[in-house]
């Protein structure tokens, strides 16, 4: 009787550890699925925002009149759709792609990649720093201020700068444009880093800057405009020369 009593306390000691062990590892797993949980994705139809801490894997906007400010957190892909806009101040970014006939505002935050196409218009200022952001098909960038590493044009993309830093090199192809707004303006096709040419000037508040040029193709692509006051004086030189002459 002793050794029957022995053996069934034996049996549901056992069953009780089986039971912990069990207990122990579902609670394991579900820490371990919170700690590691793929970020879901999220899609906006109408305006919101993105915040501090928000973690998302794809993000897609939508509609017209749909703004998306983000203000902080960390984004895998960003995606905009028809005449939408996403106005980027903080946080991360690893891939902005501006679709068609949308806007993206990029004043801080650090995107990593960006894509725009197809009548897209994309704005730099402030504190924006893009790695690598291109332009193309009929799409435009404008950068007042703010970093960029390596800027991009291909096919019928449109690059207008007014200031800010690209501390890396222009590359312009196909039938794209880029114009550089500023004074003193100068343009090479051989030197700089990767021996394709540089363009010396200063932009329109007095900032002395400097533009590696990259790709053969690149120097041709770019017109150098004179800011207004520079065009004026131009303008009133030429017309005495003719009254001279």
């Amino acid at each position: 009787m002793t050794g029957y009593k022995t053996e069934r306390v034996r049996k549901i000691r056992t069953k009780t550890k089986i039971i912990a062990i069990v207990a122990a590892t579902v609670i394991l797993s579900f820490t371990a699925a919170q700690l590691y949980a793929v970020p879901e994705n999220k899609i906006f139809t109408s305006s919101g925002q993105i915040l501090d801490g928000e973690e998302w894997n794809n993000v897609s906007i939508y509609n017209d009149a749909t703004i998306v400010d983000m203000l902080g957190g960390n984004v895998d892909s960003i995606s905009t759709f028809d005449a939408s806009t996403i106005s980027v101040t903080g946080g991360q970014v690893n891939m902005l792609g501006v679709g068609r006939l949308s806007t993206a505002h990029v004043s801080g935050g650090f995107v990593y990649g960006l894509d725009a196409w197809d009548q897209s218009s994309v704005i730099f200022s402030e504190d924006a720093d893009v790695f690598a952001p291109r332009v193309c098909n009929f799409a435009n960038l404008t950068m007042n201020d703010g970093t960029v590493n390596h800027l991009g044009a291909i096919d019928a993309g449109i690059i207008n700068l007014y200031g800010g830093l690209i501390s890396d090199y222009l590359v312009a192809l196909d039938y794209s444009v880029v114009n550089i707004f500023g004074y003193d303006l100068l343009k090479t096709n051989t030197g700089g880093k990767y021996a394709y040419g540089q363009v010396y000037g200063f932009w329109t508040d007095g900032t002395a800057f400097t533009i590696d040029l990259n790709g053969s193709e690149t120097y041709s692509h770019i017109n150098l405009i004179p800011e207004p006051t520079s065009l004026l004086l131009f303008g009133l030189g030429a017309l005495l020369l003719r009254k001279l002459r």
